[in-house]
């Protein structure tokens, strides 16, 4: 920048402007791409300022020099400090004009106010006529004029003088002469310059001490032998040791006679100055300093001697001098009292600028001033700036970055280590106090994302480049102003999105982001996020930092989406996700978009449908509603999931479902694919309820044939086993409803099973499940994926979950409000009243003698392998699931783990036949249900000697539904052994008041479906559901994690945000710990 507009200044007014920046004479007011404002103080105290305008940059400056239409030295400085502080960038354009316009010429002011800097001048000064006539006199009278000892005198004695002319009020140093006086021949007193030596030799300890510190001082050739430059930091020690000694003295040329005058030196700590403002009739000021004493206040006139050597003389004294409140005022005011004692006369501007003056050095108590003058302060709230340099340099072997701390009061930067505890604020008379401890905060936050000092200074620090990146995006999004390897970066301060209907059938989103004045459109914006890039340039050149968290909420919509410009257009069935995704995000939606809501929480209500004419069986008021429900999502071209609690009719639904479709003169058949166990009941069902839906079933070798008879069935019945196995040929059909029972078979969307299930062509999608979620929300997004192909998106679990743990209220409200308008759920609580009621426990058997030593022998066998595993480089998944089994078993049924061992009772096995026994002679009955076919097994014998018939049914058992009817309608069989896995679904047995689950698993749903196979729509008495826990084993631990998962299915389901896992390494480190 200064090179680009130097030519427009002499080369004497740039170094006179340098002079300036250099002497600290230069403060900024304040800063910006485009105008810089700063405070010069050169003769007097001058305002000006650049700004850029109509591609030009213009100077303004108050002194009289650039009133006469001449850029000054003021303006060069202020450029120079601008370029130093990164403002004015905007002038660096191509379309800046190089060339500065000049002000008309104009009569400079009359008014000259007062400045209290000075102007710096040389150390050497010409020697007054008085002080050579002085010096002349003393060497004609007294000779020789050298003298070195005065050794044998008992007369004489050394004086330490000060000549007055001799001294500079702008050094830092006092000029002391020393003089050797003795008694002539007349008695009258004879003083001659005294020239010290090395060798010199004195009579008085004292002399030898004084004159060792001023022998060891920095002479100068231009200085007689007698008179020696003492700094302001030696004063105070050879001053203390003439206090007592009588003999320092003063004189000056101006005196008439010449004589040396006595001077007593006060002892103590320094003396500061005090300065007054006062008002005058005229408008103007007064400025006056005085120093008070212990006995008397001396005013400036009564002061010979001021100086920046921090000692002030009067007639009689010399005083040290506090030289923190303004020292260069202090010196100033006494000159300007010696060339014109009348008073110093101040403007209404620049007593106010010296007042603000007080605040930034640090003496404003120093300074009395009326109550018009008083600066407005407050504290103000600094903004952390920091600028990291692209070039990297090693530190501990290791490549670091150099960055730079400054903080930012309204306009002004300082750096921590600056002095000053105020700022000028950008207002006129505006003063900010710094925040030391938000200060120390930013230097902790610093310190917090990897940044280190350098050495001592607070403003130097390091980084290692690998955290630059994520230091950078934090620090902006918390408003640092970050400047790093040459980039400049803005954090968003505005986020929006509107909707607008496009046609029947789309809707549009558009949004942009504001960076601070630059604005991005949001398809740009999600480009840039799916690249990775945590920033984007801006068209200014500086980068803005993306909102992730507020854009991440819109990839979904590149997913389910299509790019239109600056647009992203979506389907009308994707409004609920849209809206539920969005919600806070949006601030501008049309009608369109509106009524298309309105018409989804139609479908969360909708109205009771009775079946068609023909179908035997009538409908609950729930199952009613359920079926319009169907119909009209159905309709509306949606795909649904019926989620009602098990045992509340869902089948008796979908059929009703499907009589209309057939009475409405559907195209094509319906298929459903269910669970091989499931057949039986919907046939028979199918059959029962629905005699107009013809039935044909696609399974074994008959599937061909059955594909040519496809035009002659209403309802096509397979398996997922079929249709895994052999998916291709129904692919190739075409079918009006593509139905699923137990849709939680294709949780897992990489599965075999969903593929296939997916290339299923429907013109409707349903799904019905009592557990839409077992472990994982990834098993509700399949099933979703499956009844709405592309409406979600492989973002939409990440938009809920994120790989968390935990959901947020926020998080499950946006999924309830999402999912609401494709399932439809309820309770037995909620709809079924007329159930009896269900009671559950859960029943702690005790270990003991050989089982709790097998099972604790066998505990700490599996722990020790874990830890060893562990220490060799992390266990196995597959292996520590395999201890869990066997710990299960051993707290099952020693015979489980060791077939010599069948013939044990053990403790589970012993209270079952208790119980059954008890409830086979009061003629109740009772399912009991195991994950271990085996334990079922060896419960057979027990209840053979009790006399006990009994029903058996495991993933072997051909003959399902002739065993269901059995236990159903024979009394004389109490008890149904059924295998968890094979008979927790598709199983009505009502005729059971008793449920006993003999072992837990973490999936509280294959449980629950156990417990439903008795409790259900036709059950008329009050069920008893025992849990069988073997105490201080892991099946306690189990059941904790099944409290875990029920929280899950509760969040997806109802409305309160809860908590969700799956069988993580950690939960297996605790099952075994």
């Amino acid at each position: 920048m200064l090179v680009k507009f130097a030519e427009n200044f002499s080369e004497a007014c740039r170094h006179a402007g340098e002079r300036l920046l250099s002497a600290g004479r230069v403060d900024a007011l304040f800063g910006s791409h485009e105008l810089f404002r700063a405070e010069v103080c050169d003769e007097s105290l001058y305002e000006c300022s650049w700004r850029i305008e109509k591609n030009r940059l213009l100077p303004e400056c108050d002194c009289a020099e650039f009133k006469a239409g001449v850029l000054c030295p003021h303006l060069w400085a202020a450029l120079c400090l601008a370029q130093n502080q990164q403002a004015l960038t905007k002038s660096l354009q191509k379309n800046i004009s190089r060339k500065i316009p000049l002000p008309s010429s104009e009569k400079a002011s009359a008014e000259q106010d007062f400045s209290y800097e000075y102007e710096r001048r040389g150390s050497s000064r010409e020697k007054t006529a008085e002080m050579d006539a002085l010096e002349a006199r003393f060497q004609t009278m007294h000779k020789p004029a050298v003298v070195s000892r005065i050794s044998g005198v008992s007369t004489a004695e050394i004086l330490y003088v000060i000549n007055l002319d001799r001294q500079n009020p702008e050094q830092a140093s006092l000029f002391v002469e020393t003089w050797w006086k003795s008694v002539g021949g007349d008695g009258k007193s004879v003083c001659r310059p005294f020239f010290p030596e090395a060798n010199s030799t004195v009579s008085e300890r004292l002399d030898e001490q004084v004159l060792g510190l001023l022998l060891k001082l920095k002479r100068s050739s231009e200085l007689p032998a007698n008179v020696f430059q003492v700094p302001s930091k030696k004063l105070d020690e050879m001053l203390s040791l003439l206090a007592g000694s009588g003999r320092l003295r003063w004189y000056s040329s101006g005196e008439k006679p010449l004589r040396f005058r006595r001077l007593n030196f006060a002892d103590g700590n320094p003396l500061p100055l005090r300065f007054v403002l006062e008002s005058l009739p005229s408008g103007q000021y007064e400025l006056r300093a005085v120093l008070p004493t212990p006995k008397k206040t001396y005013t400036l006139q009564e002061l010979l001697f001021l100086g920046a050597c921090e000692v002030v003389l009067t007639a009689e004294q010399l005083f040290r001098l506090d030289m923190t409140a303004a020292p260069t005022l202090a010196v100033q005011l006494w000159q300007e009292n010696r060339r014109n004692p009348v008073g110093c006369i101040l403007s209404a501007r620049t007593a106010a600028g010296l007042c603000r003056r007080s605040y930034l050095e640090g003496w404003q108590h120093a300074l009395e001033h009326p109550a018009e003058l008083t600066c407005q302060v407050s504290v103000g709230t600094p903004k952390g700036i920091l600028f990291i340099q692209s070039a990297e340099f090693k530190f501990d072997g290791r490549e670091q970055l150099h960055a730079e701390l400054s903080f930012e009061y309204g306009g002004n930067r300082c750096i921590p280590e600056h002095p000053g505890r105020f700022l000028a604020g950008i207002k006129p008379g505006e003063i900010l106090e710094r925040d030391f401890q938000l200060e120390t905060a930013l230097q902790l936050r610093l310190e917090s994302l990897g940044f280190s000092r350098e050495g001592k200074d607070h403003h130097a620090w390091r980084l290692l480049p690998s955290r630059l990146d994520q230091a950078v995006r934090t620090l902006v999004l918390e408003d640092w102003h970050i400047t790093a390897a040459g980039k400049t970066y803005r954090r968003p301060t505005e986020k929006k999105a509107q909707v607008q209907g496009a046609g029947m059938d789309w809707f549009e989103v558009s949004g942009e982001v504001d960076f601070s004045g630059q604005k991005m459109p949001l398809p740009m914006l999600l480009r840039a996020l799916r690249r990775g890039q945590q920033s984007v340039r801006l068209d200014d050149g500086t980068y803005g930092i993306l909102p992730l968290e507020w854009l991440e909420k819109f990839t979904v919509l590149t997913e389910i989406g299509e790019g239109a410009g600056e647009k992203i257009r979506v389907r009308r069935q994707q409004a609920a996700i849209l809206a539920a995704l969005l919600e806070e995000r949006l601030q501008d939606a049309d009608g369109q978009f509106s009524r298309t809501l309105e018409a989804l929480q139609v479908f969360e209500q909708p109205k009771a449908t009775a079946p068609p004419p023909g179908f035997a069986a009538e409908l609950r008021p729930y199952q009613a509603i359920g079926l319009g429900w169907l119909m009209a999502m159905g309709q509306a071209g949606l795909g649904v999931c019926l989620a009602d609690d098990m045992g509340l009719g869902k089948t008796v639904q979908v059929l009703a479902l499907l009589a209309w479709r057939k009475q409405q003169g559907a195209a094509f058949p319906s298929l459903v694919v269910l669970p091989h166990s499931l057949i039986f009941n919907w046939s028979s069902e199918a059959e029962r309820f629905a005699p107009m839906l013809r039935q044909g079933f696609y399974l074994g070798t008959q599937r061909n044939q059955m594909l040519k008879k496809l035009d002659s069935v209403d309802v096509l019945f397979t398996t997922y086993g079929t249709l895994r196995q052999d998916p291709a040929p129904l692919a190739g059909k075409r079918f009006d409803y593509c139905i699923l029972d137990e849709s939680q078979a294709i949780k897992n969307a990489d599965s075999a099973t969903a593929k296939a299930v997916r290339t299923i062509r429907a013109d409707h999608r349903l799904a019905m499940t009592g557990t839409p979620v077992e472990n994982r929300l990834a098993e509700l997004f399949s099933q979703l994926e499956f009844l709405n192909p592309g409406l979600f998106g492989e973002s939409f679990l990440r938009q809920f979950s994120g790989g968390q743990l935990i959901l947020s209220a926020e998080q499950s409200a946006r999924l309830q409000k999402a999912v609401r308008p494709f399932l439809l759920r309820r309770t037995k609580e909620a709809v079924a009243s007329e159930l009896p009621p269900k009671r559950e426990q859960v029943i702690f058997c005790e270990l003991e003698g050989e089982q709790r030593a097998s099972y604790d022998e066998l505990k700490e066998y599996y722990r020790q392998q874990q830890q060893q595993k562990e220490k060799e480089g992390g266990a196995q998944k597959l292996e520590a699931l395999t201890a869990l089994l066997r710990l299960r078993q051993a707290a099952c049924h020693p015979g489980l783990l060791n077939e010599q061992r069948c013939n044990e009772i053990s403790a589970k096995q012993e209270f079952l036949l208790e119980r059954l026994d008890e409830l086979a002679q009061a003629g109740q009955k009772a399912l009991v249900f195991s994950q271990f076919s085996r334990f079922l097994r060896l419960l057979q014998p027990g209840l053979q000697q009790l006399g006990l018939r009994y029903c058996y049914l495991d993933g072997a058992t051909t003959n399902r539904a002739e065993l269901v009817q059995q236990f159903q309608e024979d009394a004389d069989i109490p008890v149904f052994l059924i295998s968890l896995k094979a008979g927790g679904v598709g199983l009505n047995l009502t005729a059971a008041e008793y449920v006993f689950i003999l072992d837990p698993w973490w999936n509280p749903a294959a449980e629950a479906q156990a417990v439903d196979r008795a409790y259900r729509i036709g059950q008329t008495k009050p069920v008893f559901a025992y849990r069988l826990i073997a105490r201080n084993t892991v099946e306690e631990k189990v059941m904790q994690l099944q409290q875990n998962k029920r929280r899950l299915a509760e969040t997806v389901l109802a409305a309160a945000p809860q908590q969700g896992l799956a069988l993580t390494p950690q939960d297996i480190a605790y099952l075994l710990e």
